[in-house]
């Protein structure tokens, strides 16, 4: 998986798009997640984490994500870190503008 389908995964999981709710806390937690899987932790490391709380549900699928390309899991942080500080009306067009250069 690349980056940009890394990315669109990421921030579609905790985005409303119906009602233009993003939830950046858990985007956030996503970012800190991916450090501690390039920093060389496991899933079952974080298993009883308080880092994971939220994304219970999610956290194995970010240790795939990085195992399918962990040489960009900075790049990748860098583009969720910068979404994060965007204004949701940009955070929906970005959305968008991902969805159909994926197609």
């Amino acid at each position: 998986m690349n980056q940009f389908n890394a990315f669109l995964e990421i921030v579609l999981k905790f985005t409303d798009l119906k009602w233009g709710q993003v939830r950046d806390d858990l985007i956030s937690k996503s970012i800190k997640v991916l450090r501690k899987y390039h920093e060389g932790k496991s899933p079952d490391e974080l298993k009883n984490s308080k880092l994971i709380q939220g994304i219970e549900d999610f956290y194995e699928r970010l240790y795939e994500i990085y195992k399918s390309n962990p040489d960009n899991v900075e790049k990748l942080n860098k583009a969720l870190s910068s979404f994060i500080k965007a204004p949701v009306p940009c955070k929906l067009k970005i959305i968008g503008i991902f969805e159909s250069l994926l197609e």
